[in-house]
């Protein structure tokens, strides 16, 4: 009897143990979540493992670990994580699964094998095609090379799923390949699908001004600005198509206006600094940029520390660019022409 008792309270210490184990992994976990989103990425790598250790929630801590090794720019081990994130895979679901396939897929990439990730992106497609993954596809081929196979995927991918931002995305694709021709197509698409909605003004604005239709894309962008003051995006695409056509003052005039408003001032300092460089001002223009880092605006941080990027190269600063260029990768893997710049200043 007594042997019974012990071993019934035994039983009970080991689910005891294991809840609280279960929790304080639960604990870890939330908390390697909140410093990967705060860009705190040691603490979130200790965190994570922390949760690793105690033997819960692998699939995700193992996700999460690899995310901000992707971000620190530690690809090989980034790699590993999310394939044991994989391993461990049981009742997350396909969703889960299928993410997770990507950023390993990404990974593997920015590690420098494509292969590794053209076989991913395949087997994906294989069981179950969708658009995304056949657009990320279509972007790995054209990097390649492979034009034909590049195609193939973005005719696919807008079968699957005709919208607006994903023609704009292919044709943003081939752009920073430089073959906007080969990606014309596919904005005319997009303006197609904007001018289904005659209050798609800002989309309107922004596929004319791709095709150069600087005129038409004035007008709807001067419509989008009326029905949302606030939209930052309609103040700094409105400054540039004035820039495209040569038209600094105005470009300058239109964004020092909106430096007074807290919803467009990022952007209008980043639109400044555009000023600034085409005039061969570039101190004045890394002013402007540091300014609108200052307001913090996430929706404009990209193209300021873009921007800030290639003002350092233009001081011939290559150690702080470098560095600059470093970080924006690790904050922004999926940017080519950040990546670009990012190996052209790793041999400065």
């Amino acid at each position: 009897m007594r042997a019974k008792r012990y071993l019934a309270a035994a039983a009970l210490g080991v689910l005891l143990l294991g809840g609280c184990a279960r929790m304080d992994a639960k604990t870890a976990y939330v908390r390697g979540c909140e410093a990967l989103e705060a860009g705190n990425y040691e603490d979130a790598i200790a965190s994570f493992q922390t949760s690793i250790d105690s033997g819960y929630f692998l699939p995700e801590a193992y996700r999460g670990m690899g995310l901000a090794q992707m971000y620190e720019a530690n690809y090989a081990d980034s790699s590993i994580s999310f394939e044991k994130s994989l391993l461990y895979v049981d009742k997350q679901g396909a969703d889960f699964q299928r993410d997770t396939s990507l950023y390993l897929a990404h990974s593997r990439e920015l590690q420098g094998r494509p292969e590794k990730a053209m076989e991913i992106f395949s087997e994906l497609i294989l069981k179950n095609p969708d658009a995304e993954t056949l657009f990320l596809r279509g972007k790995l081929n054209l990097r390649l090379g492979n034009t034909k196979e590049a195609k193939a995927d973005f005719d696919q991918a807008v079968q699957l799923n005709p919208g607006y931002d994903l023609f704009i995305n292919i044709y943003q694709v081939y752009e920073d390949a430089e073959r906007s021709g080969d990606g014309s197509e596919y904005l005319e698409m997009a303006l197609s699908e904007a001018t289904k909605s005659t209050e798609d003004y800002y989309e309107q604005g922004l596929v004319n001004y791709y095709l150069q239709n600087y005129t038409d894309a004035r007008e709807m962008l001067i419509k989008a600005m009326r029905k949302n003051p606030d939209d930052g995006r309609v103040v700094f695409l409105l400054g540039k198509v004035y820039l495209a056509t040569n038209d600094i003052a105005d470009a300058r005039a239109l964004y020092r206006e909106h430096t007074e408003n807290k919803h467009t001032a990022a952007g209008a300092f980043n639109g400044l600094a555009l000023c600034d460089i085409s005039e061969g001002n570039y101190e004045n223009a890394l002013r402007n940029v540091e300014a609108g880092l200052a307001v913090g605006d996430e929706s404009a941080e990209q193209g300021l520390l873009f921007n800030e990027i290639v003002l350092y190269e233009q001081r011939a600063d290559w150690t702080t660019a470098k560095q600059k260029a470093a970080a924006y990768v690790a904050r922004y893997p999926g940017d080519e022409a950040g990546v670009r710049e990012y190996e052209f200043l790793a041999t400065r």
